[in-house]
């Protein structure tokens, strides 16, 4: 294929992912009251407001792109992949193909531990903290807003052992690099954290100390992976 076929190629796969995501969107929109009601399970005694005529309605825009992405991903993650595979050799392809089924797993185990165990803990820090004479009377759109990320960023970060693992495979990173860069690494994360989650210390800490164990899975994952490399060596060698 020429480069103007691999274009024309990579512009209709993103068509693709573009229109079902956008239709899966308008959809979920009519939907957006019962999406609401599980944001609003994790409620720790809030009184919520709208401050705009339009706040509401954007919420419920913003539930039903973010949540039809996550619907939609698998088939997005197939275009990109369908794209990128032609270029790849067999034993790489086989190894993206196990990253990305696993890739799905753990972005869903992600978010739900966000959900079940790391918002509810930070909501319920933040009641903690209120006093008499100032009532938590909350923007449903900050509320929203604040789930939303911390639910993305959990998903994304329990990524880390899919990456470890792929890119050990394709002989990027060693076990033995991340044990040694192992201190800056985790500088890294705290920094990674402060930036992606919303601006307080409990949400940063509640993914900060994650991020840490996820990188000690991390490289037992490469150092596992390692192994794999060395015995495909010795039978190829064989």
């Amino acid at each position: 294929m020429t480069l103007v076929d691999h274009l024309a190629e990579l512009r209709h796969r993103l068509v693709i992912i573009f229109v079902s995501n956008l239709g899966l969107a308008m959809v979920l929109f009519q939907f957006a009251d019962k999406m609401m009601a599980y944001l609003l399970a994790l409620n720790p005694g809030f009184t919520f407001i709208f401050v705009e005529p339009q706040e509401l309605f954007m919420v419920y825009i913003q539930l039903a792109l973010l949540l039809s992405v996550i619907i939609c991903s698998p088939l997005t993650i197939y275009q990109l992949w369908a794209f990128i595979s032609k270029g790849l050799y067999a034993r790489e392809r086989f190894y993206g193909i196990c990253s990305l089924v696993a890739g799905v797993g753990f972005f869903a185990l992600g978010v739900v531990f966000c959900y079940k165990i790391a918002l509810p803990f930070t909501l319920r820090f933040f009641v903690t903290i209120t006093i008499d004479a100032i009532s938590p009377m909350i923007s449903i759109q900050s509320f929203a807003s604040f789930c939303n990320t911390m639910l993305a960023a959990f998903g994304l970060v329990f990524e880390m052992p899919v990456l470890s693992f792929l890119f050990t495979k394709l002989g990027v990173i060693t076990a033995q690099g991340l044990r040694k860069k192992q201190g800056l690494l985790i500088l890294i994360i705290f920094i990674l954290a402060a930036i992606i989650t919303p601006p307080d210390v409990v949400s940063q800490v509640c993914l900060g100390v994650p991020m840490v164990l996820l990188l000690q899975i991390s490289i037992a994952v490469s150092a596992f992976a390692q192994k794999g490399l060395k015995k495909e060596a010795a039978e190829a060698a064989a």
